[in-house]
């Protein structure tokens, strides 16, 4: 078989399997960004949130404080706010949670994915050198001669 044969076929599989790993690094990469992307998310959508709440409560004690008297009704009304606010914390942490497990869960997948393609190539390259060298195998000229 062609020495040149051989080394060309070895040299595009070698280069399939970096770009497969390459690639695949890339995305992993990505995907563990858009992670800490949704933390950040996260957590700002949790402090305004929270500043929000604040803001209301500090209202309704202006408006108590004007009024000159404690009143039921305001203070259902901050109970009302709290509870609200409780909910909406607890339902971003869950959001936040589920965007970073997708997110890893996206990175997991794309390393995979990179480890079959690389596989993939690799078996790729091996028959097609074997399939070669059976081609060539006969035409080869030899000293028998």
């Amino acid at each position: 078989m062609d020495p040149f044969l051989i080394a060309l076929t070895a040299f595009t599989t070698i280069q399939g399997m970096q770009n497969a790993g390459a690639e695949a690094r890339l995305a992993s990469r990505m995907a563990k960004e858009d992670a800490e992307n949704a933390k950040l998310q996260g957590m700002e959508r949790h402090n305004k949130r929270l500043d929000d709440l604040s803001v209301a409560l500090s209202t309704n004690a202006a408006v108590t404080g004007f009024m000159n008297r404690d009143d039921r009704s305001i203070d259902a009304i901050n109970r009302r706010l709290k509870r609200d606010a409780s909910t909406d914390v607890a339902r971003n942490a869950m959001n936040t949670l589920q965007a970073v497990a997708a997110s890893n869960l996206q990175g997991a997948v794309a390393r995979a994915r990179g480890r079959n393609k690389q596989r993939a190539i690799l078996l790729d390259g091996l028959s097609s050198g074997y399939t070669n060298h059976l081609r060539f195998k006969n035409v080869t000229p030899t000293d028998d001669a």
